[in-house]
């Protein structure tokens, strides 16, 4: 595991209830996928990073999604999937305390991220002014997500979107 990556399992109180159901199915297709020689698309992974509590969140966290996409041969997504976990850590910088948890996971062709953070107010979408420069990044998810929503959890909250994960 890579420095500053954590067990989901852990640390994360949002889990997905296909977690180990889909962790079973990815062992399987890779060997599958050993076996054939044909590479197949990941399925069931997930993995968490605690990003710094500092601006230096935000280029980490992109970087990470778009080397983590590029495993997972999902390279389509990149771009959306960067841009829209860029609002939901700054908004975790900006709006609440301690260092994020930033999680990718891909289960039945949905890619899901998460950004855990220890506030428990939950985002609320409001629009802003023509001049104001913030206030829209919820707006973004609403338009280039699948689906997002957020949940308190023991510690803060999950703010999280899916988009669809097209197949190589």
């Amino acid at each position: 595991m890579a420095a500053g990556t954590i067990s989901s399992a852990a640390f994360h109180p949002a889990r997905h209830p296909d977690t180990d159901r889909a962790s079973a199915v990815s062992r399987r297709d890779a060997h599958r996928s050993r076996v054939t020689g044909t590479p197949r698309p990941a399925v069931g992974r997930r993995v968490t990073w605690v990003l710094p509590d500092d601006p230096s969140a935000v280029p980490e966290g992109r970087h990470r999604i778009r080397t983590t996409l590029t495993e997972w041969r999902l390279d389509d997504q990149v771009d959306v999937a960067e841009l829209l976990a860029d609002e939901l850590i700054t908004n975790a910088l900006r709006h609440a305390w301690g260092k994020p948890l930033l999680t990718l996971s891909l289960i039945d062709g949905a890619l899901r991220c998460e950004v855990n953070d220890l506030s428990p107010e939950l985002p609320r979408m409001r629009l802003p002014d023509a001049g104001e420069e913030h206030g829209r990044g919820l707006q973004l998810l609403e338009q280039l997500s699948a689906r997002w929503g957020s949940v308190l959890t023991y510690t803060g909250k999950v703010v999280w979107f899916e988009i669809t994960a097209a197949r190589p």
